[in-house]
């Protein structure tokens, strides 16, 4: 007898502890009411007294007649409010009793927030963790056998739902404060399927009374009809279910797993969560149930181990369940013109598009790959044209497909790459020499099919949104050029294929054919049949470009692409049709992203000096871009022009440098070293752009020509200061100059980055703040000094400029007599253009000069040489003070000033 009372006095806890707060809540509302008739009726009797005559002079006193209209029970309330409840005294007479005052709106709120839904929330878990506190106690005390203790869980958790329901019935009849706010029911409902499924987990990894089949069914049992009875206990519920729908299987482990049963469990699961969604409107739970059943492929596949035919019919099946209830079922019965694209919908149908490239590009989808792929793609493709707000699962469709076909492994259908996870028929492996057809009829076939089909819809559908109509075009157009590109990569791996050019020129005029069909149509939706129009035009160039890179040796896909970027702009200025320039920048973007990816684009020897395959790989670009860039600017210039001119000049610069690396390094422009001539020409380089942007800036002011300058002075700057100043300067790095004693790359290195500095500087002038000018002016002074210097040491050693090889005394001196020819140079040119820099930058020089003379000289020159240091230097100040004085003399004396 003891062990039921025990159990009866572990559940009354909780439900004595729900009773008591509402009991207690009920008893302070009543006795409130209570409080408050008790001090009007004795008012009424005071008020009644004193009319009768006042028996004592304080009653008399304290008695007020109320005033019309008033309520008698005012007297009372004017007392204070800190006076106790008081009874009659033994003469009859009743004192004053105030009214009980109520509180303040803040206080209200909280003891309703505390009573009403906390408590309620706090006694729904505590209702779980006393059933589990009771489970425990008794595995501990070894009371029960493991089939009594879930018998026990499972009435336990019975009892709670039920009890869940009965409240959930007789939820309107209750006239309790604040209890139907917090949703009773649906906790006891939930803390009742918490129990159910831990008794059902329980009975089979902790007793082994079920075994695993058994307990999935019941897992999933509990789960769906929680989804089931959350449509009448609100979203918590669902959310509950769902959660355990999808979490039982990991909880149940088995030594012989069966995929097929988690596609068959998994279906079983989903088609509950969306039907309740749907007959809630709970969108939230229709996209958490697609997440989860997309989570579950990968788990799939692995449980299947070679076989992927499980993974695939649970993609396909699940997929079409997301179409159904996220579009089919929301937009069946509205019109086209009303809709907006649903991103929320297409999002989900991309994340299975994906998964789907995924699982067709494994080796384990064998023969049944062209078959799941096209189904996956059926789904996507009918889905996107039948609805439009779903129009970007045509383009998922044409996704699909490309992505298939660029992670098709090819190569190991025909023996020749075996792979990891590898295609198995019996107990070898399969050799199938009818891939490679298989492979290109599927290419030819799929993305053909779903283009077709969204030209129709853009076509035939009047009132169409331009958002779905460029979805539509970019399946039809872009998904053939893609599979075109996957094909001739896998299969050829990037050779020169005339066969594949033929397939490139045909497709060039089945878009000619459909941009004349597009034109003849006559409808109400103009915009979406001119895009239409665009987009096949631009692929109609695009193909003719591939078919070119395709038959040409050395052949690039950026180059195909530049040339439909040039010829999408000329379409769109002879027809004017402004939504190629969108087409145009996308073209551009794909361009950026490759060269940011890898700015190679011709790998290997290119050929001879300069005419070689790099003006094809860069120059054909470069030049593409900037026609492009000039032909979309009649019509106005925005950051579609800008980002296409700014491609053109990143071509032309990336041809300049691989052409430098090209000569200098025999025909390797990807070669490792790095030499001071080669620091000079590309700092050149940098310095010949930045010119060029910059009086480009000043004629016409432009992000475009501003940021580049700028960044091409920065590289300038870095490869003078940093390169040829420190770490390829001959006297430090000990590398030979190549060259004789005057013409050597000295020249290149030194001399003609000077030179281009000290323009930089004359051109930033006019456009840019002063410190841009002097900035560069210092530099070509530095780079000129470092010229004369390194010059003078190459004709006294030779190629070595070495530190180790000393210095003779006529190097020192010949060091004098530069530093005193270049300060005299630049104080005539200061003269000459009446340059204060270059006056100011003489004094300098000159200063150095007689330093060095004075310190350096004295002390290591001899005999002659020193005599001719002083002598020089002493004729180069003179000569420098007759000039001063002789300008001095022919400027105008100032006039007298009157005593």
């Amino acid at each position: 007898m003891e062990l039921p009372l025990l159990v009866v006095l572990a559940l009354s806890i909780p439900v004595c502890a729900i009773a008591g707060l509402v009991l207690g809540l009920s008893a302070r509302s009543k006795l409130a009411a209570l409080q408050h008739r008790l001090s009007a009726l004795e008012g009424e009797i005071r008020l009644l007294r004193t009319q009768a005559g006042p028996e004592e002079p304080a009653a008399e006193q304290a008695a007020q007649p109320p005033a019309p209209g008033i309520p008698v029970a005012e007297a009372p309330a004017a007392a204070s409010p800190g006076t106790p409840d008081r009874a009659p005294s033994i003469d009859g007479t009743v004192p004053a009793i105030p009214a009980a005052q109520p509180s303040s709106p803040q206080r209200a709120d909280m003891e309703a927030t505390l009573g009403s839904r906390w408590a309620v929330w706090v006694g729904g878990v505590a209702l779980a963790l006393g059933g589990i506190f009771l489970v425990r106690y008794s595995i501990e005390q070894n009371l029960l056998s493991p089939a009594t203790r879930i018998i026990l869980g499972g009435l336990f958790a019975l009892a709670l739902i039920g009890a869940g329901e009965w409240l959930r019935r007789g939820e309107r009849s209750l006239v309790l404060p604040g209890i139907p706010q917090a949703n009773v029911p649906a906790i006891l409902t939930a803390a009742g399927t918490c129990s159910a499924f831990a008794s059902a987990y329980a009975a089979y990894a902790l007793y082994g009374l079920i075994g695993p089949a058994a307990t999935f069914v019941l897992l999933g049992a509990i789960a769906v009809l929680t989804l089931t009875a959350s449509t009448l206990h609100g979203p918590i519920l669902a959310a509950l279910g769902l959660l355990g729908a999808m979490g039982s299987p990991l909880l149940v482990s088995s030594d012989k797993p069966q995929p097929w049963a988690m596609v068959i469990y998994l279906a079983f699961v989903a088609l509950p969560a969306y039907g309740v969604a749907r007959l809630r409107l709970w969108r939230w739970l229709a996209l958490a149930a697609a997440t989860g059943v997309l989570a579950w492929t990968a788990l799939v596949f692995v449980l299947a181990g070679t076989d992927a035919l499980p993974s695939m019919v649970h993609l396909v099946v699940q997929t079409a369940f997301a179409a159904f209830f996220l579009v089919v079922l929301p937009y069946r019965s509205l019109a086209d013109a009303d809709l907006e694209i649903d991103r929320a919908a297409s999002t989900v149908l991309l994340a299975f598009a994906l998964a789907g490239i995924a699982i067709s590009g494994t080796v384990a989808a064998g023969d049944g790959r062209p078959v799941f792929v096209a189904a996956l793609a059926l789904v996507l493709v009918a889905t996107g044209i039948r609805f439009t707000p779903a129009s970007p699962a045509a383009a998922w469709a044409a996704l699909s497909a490309c992505g298939a076909l660029l992670v098709w492994p090819i190569a190991s259908d025909l023996g020749t790459a075996p792979e990891n996870l590898f295609y198995q028929e019996g107990d070898a492996f399969a050799l199938r020499p009818y891939a490679l057809e298989v492979y290109l009829g599927f290419a030819l076939l799929a993305p053909a099919a779903i283009a077709g089909a969204s030209l129709i819809r853009l076509a035939r559908t009047s009132h169409l949104r331009l958002s779905a109509a460029a979805w539509y075009a970019g399946a039809a157009t872009t998904g053939p050029l893609l599979a075109l590109v996957a094909a001739y990569w896998r299969v050829t791996e990037f050779e020169p294929s005339l066969s594949f050019a033929l397939v490139a020129g045909a497709l060039a005029l089945a878009f000619v054919a459909a941009f004349q069909w597009l034109l003849r149509q006559r409808g109400e939706n103009g915009h979406a049949l001119g895009l239409g129009a665009g987009a096949t035009a631009s692929a109609a160039l695009a193909a003719l470009a591939l078919g070119l890179t395709f038959a040409l040796d050395k052949g690039m896909l950026t180059v195909a692409f530049a040339l439909t970027a040039l010829g999408t702009a000329w379409v769109a200025e002879r027809i004017a049709l402004p939504a190629l320039r969108y087409a145009v920048g996308a073209i551009g973007l794909i361009v950026l992203g490759r060269l940011i990816w890898n700015p190679t684009v011709v790998d290997g020897n290119p050929g001879p000096v300069l005419f070689n395959w790099l003006l094809w790989g860069y120059g054909i670009p470069a030049l593409a871009f900037l026609a492009a860039s000039r032909l979309l600017e009649r019509s106005g210039r925005d950051r579609i022009v800008r980002l296409i001119e700014s491609l053109g000049l990143a071509f032309a610069a990336f041809l300049v440098f691989f052409e430098i690396r090209h000569a200098l390094h025999e025909g390797n422009p990807l070669a490792e070293d790095f030499s001071l001539m080669e620091a000079g020409l590309i700092a050149t380089e940098a310095f010949v752009f930045a010119i060029l942007l910059t009086r480009l800036d000043f004629r016409a002011a432009d992000p475009v020509y501003r940021w580049g300058s700028l960044i091409f002075k920065v590289l300038s700057f870095g490869l003078a200061a940093i390169g040829l100043l420190l770490v390829e300067n001959p006297f430090v790095s000990e590398r030979e100059v190549s060259g004789g004693a005057v013409f050597n790359s000295l020249i290149l290195a030194y001399l003609l980055p000077s030179v281009l500095a000290g323009a930089l500087a004359l051109a930033e002038r006019r456009s840019r703040p002063w410190a841009y000018a002097l900035s560069s002016a210092i530099l070509s002074l530095l780079l000129l000094s470092a010229y004369v210097g390194l010059e003078i040491r190459q004709i006294f050693t030779g190629p070595q400029l070495a530190a180790w090889k000393g210095f003779t005394q006529g190097e020192q001196w010949s060091y004098s007599v530069a530093l005193l020819a270049v300060g005299i140079l630049l104080l005539g040119l200061g003269l000459l253009r009446d340059n204060r820099f270059a006056r100011t930058a003489s004094a300098a020089y000159l200063v150095l000069a007689v330093l060095k003379v004075f310190i350096v000289d004295l002390a290591n020159l001899e005999g002659v040489m020193r005599a001719l240091s002083f002598i020089g230097l002493g004729l180069v100040l003179i000569g420098i003070g007759l000039v001063y004085q002789r300008l001095l003399a022919h400027r105008p004396s100032n006039a007298a000033i009157p005593s």
